[in-house]
């Protein structure tokens, strides 16, 4: 899925991104399901989101300095050389990527390297509040962090409870830590979405690990404990096939993964349909999206096979259309916004006083 980073640089949003989508190809990371429609929702819902701020400043002469968002720049450190650099990376972009105001920028940021750090083993580690300067000739400001990193906690064990439709182990196998390696936040994420994928590939849509975790300061020991919270397994109410021809679309539907009744799973239903086309038949391998659309009736599901790749539903036109309308709007009250501000306040914010060190 490619992304497009736009920046709206007013006088209240400087450097606060919005990410918009292109192409068709978008899949929950949970489920797996085709969720195109659920992402141009979610984007008209943040474009309102920007016309009620907009609107609301509408007038105003100028936004108060504590509110207005800041661009970092650059983030330093100090102290951490014992660190892997791996580590003070990651810190560093979830840092330049977060939206912060002036007002809680020290605060915030200070929360975001603490939370990286104890997440790969730094419970004990002391983060200084940044040095906040502006950045020369680019509109921003640098932050300088002192930091007392302590030392790195070591992984004890790890335990897998509440499992029922799966095996404890094969949850376990998904987990990637064993006595004595060094916490990792990020190979941590990885695992509890593989679980989540396991599950929703056997129709458990719901299911959701939690993660516990019990430190022992004398031995600077981390033990984890994932409980399982399994939920329901979904069953298939229906299935609809689009843009095949008839016959292949009837051959389609006697496949066993498909059958009313029978547990839903994505996984094993592309496994089935991919089955149809040999490899290195005469054929091509076609392209094809499912779409899991549940029932009002609990633990149904709807089952849409889309193979009209290519093709835009009246529904996505009607979105696209009306997310067009919503950016139109928002760009004339942005103008309108700006044409206000410089009659009423011809002088740009300049935050760097305040930032003087």
């Amino acid at each position: 899925m490619k992304e497009t980073r736009y920046h709206l640089r007013s006088g209240l949003l400087v450097g606060r991104p919005i990410w918009l989508p292109q192409g068709r190809d978008c899949h929950s990371p949970r489920t797996g399901t085709d969720l195109r429609m659920g992402r141009v929702a979610e984007i008209l819902l943040g474009v309102c989101w920007l016309l009620v701020v907009l609107s609301s400043a509408h007038g105003q002469t100028r936004p108060s300095a504590g509110s207005a968002f800041v661009t970092v720049c650059s983030v330093d450190f100090d102290g951490t050389d014992s660190i892997p650099l791996s580590v003070t990376q990651i810190a560093q972009q979830r840092i330049l990527a977060a939206a912060f105001t002036q007002s809680e920028l020290v605060s915030q940021s200070t929360g975001w390297l603490r939370k990286v750090l104890y997440s790969y083993g730094y419970m004990e580690a002391v983060v200084d509040p940044p040095s906040v300067k502006p950045a020369e000739g680019r509109g921003g400001v640098v932050l300088r962090f002192h930091v007392e990193p302590g030392e790195r906690y070591y992984i004890s064990g790890l335990a897998v409870g509440g499992t029922k439709a799966l095996a404890a182990q094969e949850i376990r196998d998904l987990i990637p830590f064993h006595p004595g390696d060094p916490v990792d936040g990020e190979k941590l994420d990885l695992a509890l979405r593989e679980i989540r994928r396991l599950y929703a590939c056997s129709g458990y849509l719901d299911a959701d690990p939690q993660l516990s975790e019990n430190y022992h300061r004398a031995t600077r020991t981390l033990f984890f404990t994932v409980q399982m919270h399994e939920g329901d397994q979904y069953n298939i109410a229906s299935v609809k096939v689009l843009g095949l021809d008839a016959a292949l679309a009837d051959k389609l539907i006697t496949l066993p993964d498909l059958q009313p009744n029978s547990a839903f799973s994505e996984c094993r239903i592309r496994e089935a349909i991919h089955s149809l086309w040999p490899a290195g038949g005469s054929s091509s391998e076609p392209s094809f999206g499912i779409r899991a659309e549940r029932q009002l009736t609990p633990q149904k599901i709807d089952v849409v096979i889309d193979f009209s790749v290519g093709q835009t539903t009246q529904e996505e036109l009607h979105a696209q259309s009306s997310l067009q309308q919503y950016w139109i709007r928002a760009e004339e009250i942005r103008c309108e916004l700006r044409e206000s501000l410089k009659r009423k306040s011809p002088t740009p914010c300049d935050f760097s006083k305040e930032w003087a060190v």
